[in-house]
C-alpha cells in the first residue's frame, strides 16, 4: 500500500497544477513514512504541493546522498582526462547539498544515512560533522562510500582519532547503541576502531569494510556479539581474521592470503570467498571447508589463469544458489564448472559473473547431467562467445524445470557503480549475439536480456 502511495506522490510532484488529492488528507506521520520511500529529490519536490507539505519532507528518516549519474557525467565529459577543477566544483555542490539537507532536517532520528561520492581527506571536517549528526540522531544504517573518479588520486578519508575518542565517552557510547549496519568503503579505518564498533554496538548486525589500508586484523568473538553479516573486501594489508559467532549468517572475504580462523558458526548459510591474483582459491577455502555442506548460498571467485576448479570432493546438499565470479580468457573452458554443479543436487539458481578477454574459438561439446531442481540461470558479463554460450547451452539442455535465463552483458565490475550507465561496443555486440541463445531456448523458458 505504501509503495502505491509513493508512486502517487511522485505523480503529484510532476505536475504542480494538480489540486490536492485524497493523499493530502492522510495524517502527517503516514505521509512522512511515504516520503522516506522516495529519493531525497522526490521528497523535496513535494514541498510545492501545498503549504502544509512545505516542510514535511524534512522529517524523512532515510537520507540517501547517492549521485552516480553526476559521477558518470563527469567521466564522460572529461573523456578520460580528469579535470580537477570541474571535479572540485561538483564536490562543492555535493557538500552543500548534504549540508543544506542536514540543516533543514527536523526529524528526531535517522534510520538510514548514506554518503556516496568522490570525497577524501581534504573534505574531512565536513564528513566528520556528518557522521556526528547521523549518530546523534540514532542512525541505524550508516554507509560511507567514497568511490573515486577514474584517474584521480587523492588521500583517502581516514576515520579521525578525535571522532573515535569522542565516541568512547559515555555520551558517545550512548549514541551508537542504535547502530545496526555499518558500511565503510574507501575509508581508512584501523583494527581498533572497527572492533570498537563491534563490541560496543549491541544491535550491530551487518559490518562491511572495503578498501581500508590500515585494517591489519579482525577478531569477532563473544557470546554478546549479534553480528549476522561480515564483509571484508580489498583490504590489501590484512593478515588475520578470527571469527567465533553463533549468530553469524553470512561471511564474505575477498583479498590477500590470510590466517583465517572460523569456528562456532552453526547458523552460517552464505559464504563468498576469493583472493587476489597471487592467492590460490583452495587455500582460502580450507579453513571453512567443514562448514560448506551447511550452506545455502556459495560464491566463489575464480581466476582460471591460476586456480584449479577441482577442489570440492563432496556434496553440498543444502545449496540453493551457486555463484561464480570468473576471470578467464576466451580459450578457457567453463564447462569444468559443471563438476561443482553436479555436487549440488538441489540447486535452484546458478549465477555466472564473467570477466573475459580473448578471441573466438569453436564451441565444445557439453556433458549430459540432469539438473532436476534448477529454475533460474543468470549470466552477468555475457559476451556471447563460445566460452559462455556453451555453458548456457549446457543448462538449456540439462535443466528440465528451468523457468528463466537472465542475460546481462554489463561487466560485473560495473554493476552497482556509476559505470553502469555505459553501454559500450562490447555490450552492444553481446546483445546481438543473444540471438544464438534464442534459437536454443525451449518453450516455457523465459529469456530476459538486461
Amino acid at each position: 500500500m505504501l509503495n502505491f502511495l509513493s508512486v502517487v506522490l511522485v505523480s503529484i510532484t510532476e505536475n504542480v497544477e494538480l489540486p490536492e488529492c485524497w493523499v493530502s488528507r492522510l495524517p502527517d506521520d503516514i505521509i512522512v513514512n511515504i516520503f522516506s520511500r522516495l529519493t531525497l529529490l522526490e521528497a523535496a519536490r513535494t514541498s510545492v504541493v501545498s503549504s502544509r507539505w512545505r516542510y514535511l519532507w524534512t522529517f524523512t528518516v532515510n537520507l540517501d546522498f547517492h549521485a552516480p549519474k553526476t559521477m558518470w557525467d563527469i567521466n564522460t565529459k572529461i573523456g578520460g582526462r580528469p579535470n580537477e577543477s570541474e571535479i572540485e566544483e561538483k564536490r562543492s555542490k555535493y557538500i552543500n547539498w548534504v549540508g543544506k539537507v542536514l540543516e533543514l532536517h527536523r526529524g528526531r532520528y535517522i534510520n538510514e544515512f548514506r554518503i556516496h561520492f568522490d570525497l577524501g581527506d581534504n573534505q574531512k571536517s565536513y564528513i566528520t560533522n556528518w557522521i556526528h549528526t547521523a549518530l546523534a540522531k540514532g542512525v541505524q544504517k550508516l554507509e560511507l562510500n567514497f568511490d573515486r573518479f577514474v584517474g584521480i588520486i587523492w588521500k583517502e578519508y581516514r576515520f579521525p582519532v578525535e571522532c573515535y575518542n569522542t565516541l568512547k565517552s559515555p555520551h558517545g557510547l550512548s549514541i551508537i547503541k542504535s547502530l545496526r549496519s555499518l558500511s565503510l568503503k574507501f575509508v581508512d579505518v584501523n583494527t581498533e576502531i572497527v572492533e570498537f564498533f563491534i563490541y560496543n554496538c549491541p544491535h550491530l548486525e551487518r559490518l562491511s569494510v572495503f578498501g581500508s589500508k590500515t585494517l591489519l586484523s579482525l577478531k569477532v568473538a563473544g557470546s554478546s556479539i549479534q553480528l549476522k553479516h561480515i564483509d571484508i573486501n580489498c583490504c590489501h594489508y590484512i593478515k588475520e581474521v578470527e571469527i567465533s559467532s553463533s549468530s553469524l549468517l553470512s561471511f564474505k572475504y575477498h583479498g590477500p592470503q590470510i590466517k583465517l580462523h572460523v569456528q562456532n558458526v552453526p547458523l552460517l548459510l552464505d559464504v563468498s570467498i576469493g583472493g587476489r591474483h597471487d592467492v590460490q582459491l583452495g587455500n582460502l577455502i580450507d579453513p571453512i571447508i567443514q562448514y560448506l555442506p551447511q550452506l545455502e548460498t556459495l560464491e566463489l571467485l575464480l581466476d582460471l589463469k591460476k586456480d584449479r576448479i577441482q577442489f570440492l570432493h563432496f556434496e553440498l546438499p543444502k545449496l540453493r544458489h551457486l555463484i561464480f565470479r570468473v576471470i578467464a580468457d576466451a580459450h578457457h573452458n567453463l564447462l569444468d564448472l559443471t563438476q561443482i554443479i553436479k555436487a549440488c543436487p538441489f540447486l535452484h539458481k546458478f549465477t555466472l559473473k564473467l570477466i573475459c578477454d580473448g578471441s573466438k574459438r569453436k564451441l565444445r561439446e557439453f556433458p549430459k547431467c540432469p539438473l532436476e531442481h534448477l529454475k533460474v540461470v543468470e549470466f552477468i558479463g555475457f559476451a556471447g562467445r563460445p566460452i559462455d554460450l556453451e555453458l548456457a547451452f549446457y543448462f538449456l539442455e540439462n535443466a528440465p524445470k528451468l523457468e528463466k535465463m537472465i542475460v546481462n552483458p554489463t561487466s560485473p565490475y560495473s554493476v552497482g557503480s556509476y559505470f553502469e550507465f555505459e553501454d559500450g561496443k562490447s555490450e552492444q555486440a553481446a546483445r546481438k549475439r543473444v540471438k544464438q541463445l534464442k534459437k536454443r531456448v525451449p518453450q516455457g523458458v523465459q529469456l530476459v536480456v538486461c
